[in-house]
């Protein structure tokens, strides 16, 4: 999957450096029910480059963002962000990953599991260290993954990380 650059040019959101030493796995839902299809890529750049006009927390960010077909770099992956929910993730990169209905669910978890090994390679951050949303906050996220949904569990996604790893078939793109 190549990156797509779309690095963000609002300030809030840049909480000073940091040498990753973790990998945050997120996705974009409320939970484990039905997201509506306007809940795509486009909606969560707009969402990154203003988010006050949803009335979001502008210091909350992600560095990438993933789906079906691909992947978005929204942040160095050197600069610290809030998007773990607490302060013990600030060694982190996050990767979040669409939901929506008109996503083809097990590609994009590939997708998100390759960028995965790609930052483990690239930053030598052990398996152990690539961790869900969860981990930091007690928010049932990535809910989907954590729930099992559409035959993927955490376990799986693991596995399909080190597959990627192991076979160096990497992203090109990230800055």
């Amino acid at each position: 999957m190549e990156i797509i650059q779309h690095i963000l040019r609002r300030s809030e959101c840049y909480l000073g450096g940091m040498v990753p030493e973790y990998i945050t796995i997120h996705e974009v839902s409320q939970g484990t029910g039905e997201t509506p299809a306007r809940y795509n890529a486009a909606y969560y750049i707009k969402l990154l480059e203003d988010p006050e006009i949803y009335g979001k927390d502008s210091r909350v960010a992600y560095h990438f963002l993933c789906d079906d077909g691909r992947g978005w770099q929204f942040l160095p992956v050197g600069v610290r962000t809030a998007h773990a929910g607490s302060t013990a993730g600030n060694s982190s990169i996050g990767i979040e990953r669409l939901v929506n209905v008109d996503i083809d669910f097990e590609q994009a978890i590939k997708n998100q599991a390759q960028l995965t090994a790609t930052l483990m390679y690239r930053y030598n951050i052990p398996l152990e260290n690539v961790v869900p949303h969860k981990y930091w906050s007690g928010k049932e996220c990535p809910a989907r993954l954590l729930a099992g949904m559409y035959g993927w569990n955490w376990d799986e996604f693991l596995n399909t990380v080190m597959d990627f790893f192991e076979s160096k078939d990497f992203c090109t793109g990230i800055l």
